[in-house]
């Protein structure tokens, strides 16, 4: 593996990641087909609320639910950290990513000593997604459908 190796780590608030992860898994499982026969029991992890995967009945967290053990961000950082300089590592918002790509691009084209060539006239802001989308020679490009849902209510306590 090559040394010198520049990492980047896209991150969102990690509550916010593992609900929409939740939401991720729910949605594909309720588009998936299934026998006529089959359906989902209600002791199924796709029947659960958010709420009762991530938290275990004795009140603490479960950090075995993928959703959340991927939204440890600081587990990960620090095995990379043991075998990378802190200095090839760009921490990236996703959140931010979101709202104002260009600028986040504009970061990494920076961290990665490429020449910018990103800019405004590279986005549309998709009034319907809600997200801005990539526009370039070959066309208008869009996240998926899969994209932007709409996430549950869950409950802050």
């Amino acid at each position: 593996m090559n040394a010198s190796i520049k990492l980047l780590l896209i991150v969102r608030e990690p509550v916010t990641r593992a609900i929409s992860d939740y939401t991720q898994l729910r949605s594909h499982a309720a588009t998936a087909t299934l026998p006529q026969q089959q359906t989902l029991s209600s002791t199924s992890p796709l029947s659960k609320s958010f709420e009762d995967l991530a938290i275990l009945p004795n009140g603490t967290v479960n950090e075995a639910y993928r959703p959340l053990a991927i939204s440890q961000y600081h587990v990960h950082v620090h095995r990379w950290l043991e075998v990378f300089p802190r200095e090839q590592l760009l921490v990236v918002n996703g959140d931010q990513l979101i709202d104002d790509p260009v600028s986040q691009l504009r970061r990494i084209e920076d961290f990665l000593g490429i020449e910018p060539r990103i800019g405004s006239n590279n986005f549309y802001f998709n009034e319907t997604k809600g997200f801005y989308c990539l526009r370039n020679e070959t066309g208008d490009k869009c996240l998926r459908e899969t994209k932007g849902r709409k996430h549950p209510r869950v409950d802050p306590v």
